[in-house]
């Protein structure tokens, strides 16, 4: 009786295990990717509200380093069985990470920021040509032309068309914010699948907190900059809610999904981070989308939705 009880839990575990694996675990890993970018959508109406009273390199910091403290929380068991090759991982994976929000902080400041949420958005277009160099993986067709609808979505979505086209520096500067972001999306597609992710994951968030909170540092107390830094008992309940689930929260599973995601399958999925952004934009702030800016949104979902169901 208990041989058959035990083989009957075996079965059942069996059976679960089995719903995780092939294109059950790409599905799940997909779904979870799509919430990040739900999550990370909302965050640019919170953060418009914080930025009034808040430096944007601060509030970097700020974020991060609640999400370090968090995460160092949850990870402590771990610290102790830390691999030397994982930390040098995390440092590098966090660098780049630090790097994208710099400059795309930096040129949003000398451009527009339909431009820049372009620009920056095309890193769609930037992680297959990275996977296929650095990694050797070539995106598949499905993929291919879930980029090119993704890519005109975008353009629609974010371009306003009746502005002059003139490139400036911010524009040259958001783009080595895409290019920073579609290099995270890449190593992290790397060493994801080799490492903890919990290390990995712990020591990005401290790298991008501690290099965020030095170019503060550096900019107030040796360059002399006066550093915006007023919040109010709002700003300081938002800034915990970037930290906490918009930082911790989506990196451990962008981290942990693409343990099973292709890189490239990341950056389509990630594409629809502007569509939720216009979504809370409505929501919360009254904004309105044009019609050519719903064509783009749905190009950008018609475009995830072929990447994902005929690949």
């Amino acid at each position: 009786m208990i041989a058959r009880v035990a083989a009957n839990a075996e079965n059942g575990i069996n059976g679960k295990k089995s719903l995780l694996t092939g294109s059950y675990q790409r599905w799940i890993a997909d779904g979870l990717l799509l919430l990040i970018s739900l999550i990370w959508g909302s965050t640019f109406a919170i953060a418009k509200e914080v930025l009034a009273s808040v430096d944007s390199v601060a509030l970097i910091g700020m974020r991060f380093l609640v999400a370090s403290v968090i995460a160092t929380l949850i990870v402590a068991p771990r610290i102790g069985k830390v691999d030397r090759k994982a930390v040098r991982a995390g440092v590098i994976i966090g660098l780049i990470l630090f790097s994208g929000y710099v400059f795309q902080t930096i040129g949003l400041e000398y451009t527009t920021a339909s431009k820049c949420g372009f620009i920056t958005g095309l890193s769609v277009v930037l992680v297959p040509v990275f996977s296929a160099l650095l990694l050797r993986r070539s995106p598949d067709t499905a993929s291919v032309i879930g980029v090119v609808f993704a890519t005109i979505g975008l353009a629609l979505l974010s371009l306003d068309f009746s502005e002059a086209v003139t490139i400036q520096i911010g524009d040259f500067l958001s783009l080595l914010g895409a290019i920073a972001f579609g290099f995270q999306i890449v190593t992290v597609g790397k060493f994801a699948p080799m490492y903890d992710v919990h290390i990995l994951v712990l020591i990005q968030l401290w790298t991008v907190a501690i290099a965020a909170l030095g170019v503060v540092g550096l900019r107030t107390f040796v360059l002399g900059h006066t550093l915006l830094f007023s919040p109010s008992g709002l700003d300081i309940a938002l800034i915990g809610f970037l930290g906490v689930f918009a930082t911790a929260l989506t990196l451990f599973v962008q981290n942990f999904a693409q343990k099973f995601a292709d890189p490239t399958h990341v950056a389509i999925i990630f594409a629809t981070e502007p569509v939720f952004a216009g979504l809370f934009g409505w929501w919360l702030l009254g904004e309105t989308l044009a019609g050519i800016q719903l064509t783009g949104a749905a190009l950008i979902i018609v475009g995830m939705l072929i990447a994902e169901i005929c690949c």
